[in-house]
């Protein structure tokens, strides 16, 4: 698939990334993986989303809603992969998967791996606390019984270079970093819950 700017709908990039969004968080109110699915996917293809944390964390939020905790481990490392260059964004996203993984896969040992990579650069928007919560994991996963990994280490970002061709442009400014306008609809699954 090739991106066709004539083929958006309505012909704006910028107002059909900001449909889908409204159309995403829709599904994050009603608790619809398939919708918030659906509709990021839009936004990253059409809407200028690929360059935004927003959608990898709303493509792991409909993970998580539909049960599958490993799917939202891989759709954050898609965005890691791929798409999202700033460092202070690579920590957030990477934050965010150590939670998961400790959290949701009860895995301290291997969410350890990226609470430590991340742990200086995480914005507060996604860890105000997060030495104590890194302490915090430290200490499960030196009592954790669990010996196999329960997902594999984050992909190294490669960059869009081969990919630019199927997605929208980026639309509008934003600072690496600046928190996604989607996340106080979506941080409390990714809230940090003590062990």
């Amino acid at each position: 698939m090739t991106f066709d700017s004539a083929k958006v709908p309505g012909g704006d990039v910028a107002a059909w990334g900001a449909e889908c969004r409204e159309k995403a968080l829709g599904g994050v109110r009603d608790r619809d993986w398939r919708a918030i699915y659906d509709w990021t996917k839009s936004w990253i293809g059409w809407g200028g989303g690929a360059w935004l944390p927003d959608t990898w964390l709303l493509y792991a939020v409909s993970a998580l809603i539909e049960g599958k905790p490993r799917g939202a481990v891989h759709s954050l490392d898609l965005g890691l992969k791929t798409w999202l260059a700033g460092g202070t964004d690579r920590a957030a996203l990477t934050w965010c998967r150590g939670v998961i993984v400790v959290d949701r896969l009860a895995d301290p040992k291997t969410a350890l791996l990226d609470l430590s990579d991340s742990v200086a650069d995480v914005p507060a928007w996604a860890e105000s606390d997060a030495g104590d919560r890194l302490d915090r994991c430290r200490h499960v996963a030196q009592v954790s019984r669990k010996r196999v990994a329960s997902v594999k280490p984050r992909p190294a970002h490669e960059g869009p270079e081969n990919f630019l061709h199927v997605v929208a442009p980026p639309v509008g400014a934003r600072t690496d970093g600046e928190q996604p306008i989607v996340w106080s609809a979506i941080e409390a699954f990714f809230r940090s819950v003590p062990q």
